[in-house]
């Protein structure tokens, strides 16, 4: 073990040591046990504590804000949701009376592109996101079927 590194343990066993005593027992320069013992220090501070809010302020807060932010983009919620069932409803029932079976991906990537298109049309046409969701569901079923699994 070389110079510094017992100085340094030593520091972390004896915190409280003085330097010119650990400098003279180790034949060191006063300069860089001063060094070590700052590093020591600094490793061993506490980390810095931060106030946390409660659960209900943190909880209110974050999911507020949230919220809020969505409804810009989505339009309200049971609104959208009410235009997304009713769509839902009608391809399944269409579905069915013409004995018509999908696989998992390719029904969950209608519903997701059906969910798609009530946020722009209740919410915010001009977000991109949307237009780009409902290009990834559908690319991501033409892929599986030309033999690409993502």
């Amino acid at each position: 073990m070389n110079k510094s590194s017992q100085i340094r343990a030593h520091f972390r066993k004896h915190p409280d040591a003085k330097v010119v005593e650990v400098a003279a027992k180790f034949k060191a320069s006063k300069p860089m046990t001063y060094k070590l013992r700052k590093q020591i220090q600094e490793e061993c501070k506490p980390p810095e504590v931060l106030p946390v809010p409660s659960l209900e302020e943190a909880e209110e807060t974050n999911i507020d804000k949230t919220l809020d932010a969505r409804g810009k983009d989505y339009g309200k919620f049971r609104d959208s949701a009410a235009l997304m069932q009713g769509i839902k409803r009608l391809l399944a029932d269409h579905a069915s009376r013409n004995n018509k079976t999908f696989a998992d991906d390719q029904w969950e990537a209608l519903e997701m592109i059906v969910h798609k298109m009530c946020r722009i049309v209740n919410g915010n046409p001009d977000k991109v996101d949307h237009w780009v969701d409902i290009a990834g569901y559908a690319t991501l079923v033409a892929d599986r079927l030309e033999g690409i699994d993502r």
